[in-house]
């Protein structure tokens, strides 16, 4: 597995801040310190980092915090959901029932 620039800085971010949440605006100041070198439409551009980190990290190990930012989980919790493409719990209790 081999991450951007952008990923390695968000995943060191996350881990510095850890267990704390990361707001998008701390994101995007990390991530572009210098505002002069600020792209247009950087809360799109950390979205699409961190739906890349996540995919290759798993989702379980970062969490998103809706309507603020993201969450490095210290112990991944598979209880949150599942993972894309694979059979969860919500799945097994319908297959119990």
């Amino acid at each position: 597995m081999k991450l951007t620039d952008y990923e390695a800085e968000a995943l060191l971010f996350l881990m510095l801040r850890c267990p704390c949440p990361v707001s998008k605006e701390d994101l995007i100041e990390w991530l572009w310190p210098d505002p002069a070198l600020e792209p247009e439409f950087t809360e799109n551009m950390v979205y699409q980092v961190m739906r890349r980190l996540r995919a290759k990290v798993g989702e379980f190990h970062i969490a998103s915090r809706v309507n603020f930012g993201y969450r490095l989980m210290q112990e991944p919790d598979p209880a949150r959901g599942r993972q894309r493409g694979k059979r969860g719990p919500a799945h097994e209790l319908q297959m119990a029932a």
